[in-house]
């Protein structure tokens, strides 16, 4: 049977769960790699006036996100991506502790558990089965072949869980984006991970004494490989 929307419970994915972007690092590692490295260093000379500006941020992402997707098939695309997740999963460091602790914490209480992530969805859902999260929901940003279909983020991603049957308020949100502001709103118990004090101070101006706070070790570190290429913004 399935939980009651009160005990619905929502997780961000990046930064959350796991550490950096996981969608930057398969770019950057995979589709950018080797002979089409220097196309990404092109790519982003061009576009960084254009990402300085952050209204046109996700703009820019999904441009060199198709440029780095091309020439491959949905097939095989989808195959690179589930290699890659699992593969990312693994990584000494990479998997945030305390984030998955705290879903399985959910999970024994019998709370119903949706990750809901910009991250593409073949590569989300990689990484949360090999950290043996294969019940846990998943809504997620789609691609068909190269080409971006939905791209879960900020209110978009409302629209994603009300398409899946899934309406608030909800009873905790946790997130590390502001872009995450509509998500966290609707919950009960909002709950902002490794913010910065700008942040916090933005987001209690809209969320009050509701908004939580929280430090969890391997979170999101500025430089990390992930922010320099192609990421999917929230």
């Amino acid at each position: 049977m399935r939980a009651s929307a009160a005990e619905t419970v929502i997780f961000d994915f990046d930064g959350v769960l796991l550490r950096g972007d996981a969608f930057g690092l398969f770019l950057r590692r995979t589709a950018f790699a080797g002979a089409r490295l220097p196309l990404a260093i092109v790519l982003l000379v061009l576009l960084a006036p254009v990402a300085a500006i952050p209204a046109l941020r996700p703009w820019a992402a999904r441009r060199v996100s198709r440029v780095g997707l091309l020439g491959r098939s949905a097939d095989d695309l989808r195959a690179e991506l589930e290699r890659f997740g699992a593969a990312l999963a693994a990584e000494p460091g990479r998997i945030i502790g305390p984030g998955l602790r705290k879903i399985r914490a959910h999970l024994a209480a019998g709370d119903r558990v949706i990750v809901v992530t910009a991250c593409e969805h073949t590569l989300a859902r990689a990484v949360l089965d090999a950290i043996d999260l294969a019940g846990v929901e998943l809504v997620a940003s789609r691609i068909r072949g190269p080409r971006l279909i939905v791209h879960n983020h900020g209110a978009t991603k409302m629209a994603q869980l009300a398409a899946e049957g899934v309406t608030p308020p909800w009873r905790v949100a946790y997130s590390d984006s502001l872009s995450d502001l509509p998500v966290l709103s609707a919950a009960e118990r909002p709950v902002l991970v490794n913010a910065n004090a700008r942040q916090v101070a933005r987001a209690r101006r809209l969320l009050g004494d509701r908004l939580t706070t929280v430090r969890w070790p391997g979170g999101h570190v500025p430089g990390d490989e992930s922010d320099t290429v192609g990421r999917l913004p929230g």
